[in-house]
């Protein structure tokens, strides 16, 4: 190996180390304040949108704590726990792949809750509840736990020190299904709806709100916050996705795998901060969450925000012209 090769190497296994540390100490904090605040905050949880994105915050910490602890250990011991335990090894990539599908179907599931409550349509806003959305999460967790069995088929160690998956028609399949079901389809489905739901906010009419803000206009702008977040730092995992699944039949010598490798640990821990900013997101897009949050470590009162039926709606038509 020469010396290039072995520092690029080296280089990926400092960022694991250093920069997935920080990703996983900061996103549990998050991760952990989320949980708690939307299962204590009575204002969010008579929303449908509030418990898909419960879920998806605790299938968030899952995905940091079983994908990227063991890189941690990894990069300042050397040594992957996971590498010791062939059971380990099955239960990190299938455990981790369903927690990590089934955060981001949350969020899709929360975007399109979001959209329908924005439309115009008055029968819209009905056709997600909260019993509704507990049996989408119930279906979803079946559906992704399910798909995801054959993980624990396949992952395995083929030789000492290796958790990968052994079967090479397996594996070839599952760098195309990764590409579709963690980067394409969910990107596309949030980015779609908060799209729309941005141009439905547009479109209402003019509103006067007595004492603040809506809780639906709150929890609308930190999704769709959350929902520009993810896009971003989901994006640069989805090209490396498509450059892997392009590239691997081709032949590469060991100081371009060692590059590769370099630029995959790159594009993996920014994937890894999609699952980590979430509650930093909402601090930064709602004055309303910030103040429930800090009211509820510090003064242990709650901000609500009004009730939708709360309000003063006034219509602001343009004038006739003569």
């Amino acid at each position: 190996m020469s010396s290039a090769t072995k520092n690029l190497l080296d280089i990926a296994e400092y960022l694991f180390a250093y920069v997935g540390l920080s990703i996983l100490v900061v996103g549990s904090f998050g991760n952990l304040i989320n949980i708690i605040s939307f299962s204590r905050l009575t204002s969010l949880k008579t929303l449908a949108s509030s418990l898909f994105l419960l879920v998806s915050f605790i299938g968030s910490q899952t995905v940091l704590v079983l994908g990227l602890l063991t890189r941690v250990i990894r990069g300042f011991s050397g040594t992957d726990p996971v590498y010791t335990s062939v059971e380990l090894c099955k239960a990190r990539w299938y455990l981790r792949t369903v927690a990590g599908a089934m955060s981001l179907t949350c969020v899709c599931f929360a975007s399109m809750d979001r959209y329908f409550l924005s439309c115009h349509q008055v029968h819209r806003h009905q056709w997600i509840t909260m019993k509704r959305a507990r049996w989408a999460i119930f279906i979803g967790f079946c559906f992704w736990a399910a798909v995801f069995s054959t993980y624990a088929i396949y992952y395995t160690a083929p030789k000492p020190m290796s958790c990968q998956i052994a079967d090479p028609i397996f594996s070839y399949f599952a760098s195309y299904f990764n590409l579709v079901h963690y980067s394409l389809l969910p990107l596309s489905v949030i980015a779609t709806f908060c799209y729309l739901t941005w141009q439905n906010l547009g479109q209402q009419a003019t509103t006067y709100l007595r004492g603040g803000k809506r809780l639906y206009d709150q929890v609308t702008r930190m999704l769709i916050a959350q929902g520009i977040g993810i896009c971003i730092t989901s994006f640069p995992n989805m090209i490396w996705q498509i450059y892997t699944v392009s590239t691997q039949k081709i032949a590469k010598d060991a100081l371009r795998t060692a590059q590769e490798n370099l630029v995959n640990t790159i594009c993996v821990l920014i994937g890894f901060s999609t699952h980590a900013i979430t509650f930093y997101v909402y601090l930064l897009a709602s004055s309303t969450f910030r103040k429930n949050v800090k009211n509820m470590f510090f003064n242990r009162r709650e901000i609500t925000p009004m009730k939708n039926d709360n309000i003063a709606v006034i219509h602001v038509e343009q004038p006739q012209k003569l």
